[in-house]
């Protein structure tokens, strides 16, 4: 089967990185072939949104994947090659291989170890925050609210996905003064996370996504849980301090949440991740934003 869609992603919303990928994944469901081809001939423009999105489908689809005509923003982003993987690397070559990234407006996907010990995570998430940070000069304030954001989605990558990889990718929209950034896993979404404790009563992928934003899983759950995987402070320090965008998919739904927006969605038909991705649109030039302000 060789999927050939018109990919053209405008970055006015977050949540439009789905649409494309929505599509692929209709499409690929229906069909009875073990092997696919991505065609990208006709590709304009891609976000992070929509390349860790069809990794996490792909990689979970159950049928055997290839690209062709892949653009040359995907070979810079490692797309084709699965990304950079920092296990496979020296330290240092790790970190001289993100320095390259400096003067650029993106990082490429940084596809990592879910089962990681902390030090290694720390190498990880803090190269890829100090890149971000010295390419748009984000001032100081933000730069606490971006670690957090990173930081505290990673936890749960490393601590509740049982996924075997991660990713990070990021693109910056300089002339917008906002930065778009996506982290995901493979594993067993978050309702999977949520039934593995005992006593749980969430049985569906919209009962896991909202209890998970409600910052607290349900009456049953031990108090080490009811924190909902950190989701509810970093939508509110994102949306209400920063003005941005947040966007969560996990199993068959996904949430979007705005300054103006607050809404919860089921794929149709039975279409899902196996995994969970969280995507933020970081506005990063905000004078009174202090983020302890929104750390419960």
């Amino acid at each position: 089967m060789v999927v050939d869609d018109h990919i053209n992603v405008s970055d006015d919303r977050l949540m439009n990185g789905l649409i494309p990928v929505v599509r692929i994944m209709q499409r690929v469901s229906k069909s009875q072939d073990d092997s696919l081809v991505i065609d990208f001939s006709h590709t304009e423009f891609i976000s992070p949104v929509f390349a860790l999105s069809l990794i996490v489908f792909l990689s979970g689809c159950g049928k055997r994947c290839s690209f062709r005509n892949t653009t040359d923003y995907l070979k810079l982003i490692g797309f084709g090659r699965g990304g950079i993987r920092p296990d496979r690397m020296r330290q240092s070559e790790y970190l001289a291989t993100m320095e390259g990234y400096i003067c650029r407006t993106y990082i490429p996907i940084v596809n990592f170890p879910a089962k990681t010990n902390n030090d290694d995570k720390d190498v990880i998430s803090s190269v890829v925050e100090s890149i971000i940070i010295r390419q748009l000069n984000i001032p100081s304030n933000v730069a606490i609210g971006l670690k957090y954001l990173v930081e505290e989605t990673l936890d749960n990558v490393t601590e509740h996905s049982e996924s075997d990889r991660g990713f990070i990718f990021a693109q910056a929209y300089p002339t917008k003064g906002y930065l778009d950034l996506c982290i995901a896993d493979r594993g067993v979404s978050l309702l999977g996370s949520y039934q593995r404790i005992p006593g749980n009563e969430i049985e569906s992928d919209l009962e896991a996504i909202k209890a998970a934003n409600r910052g607290f899983s349900s009456k049953n759950l031990p108090e080490t849980s009811n924190r909902g995987y950190g989701i509810y402070t970093s939508k509110k320090m994102l949306t209400e301090g920063l003005g941005g965008q947040y966007l969560l998919l996990s199993g068959g739904c996904f949430y979007l949440k705005t300054p103006e927006f607050d809404s919860f969605y089921s794929l149709p038909n039975g279409l899902r991740w196996n995994g969970t991705i969280v995507a933020f649109r970081i506005p990063y030039n905000v004078d009174k934003f202090n983020y302890i302000n929104y750390i419960e």
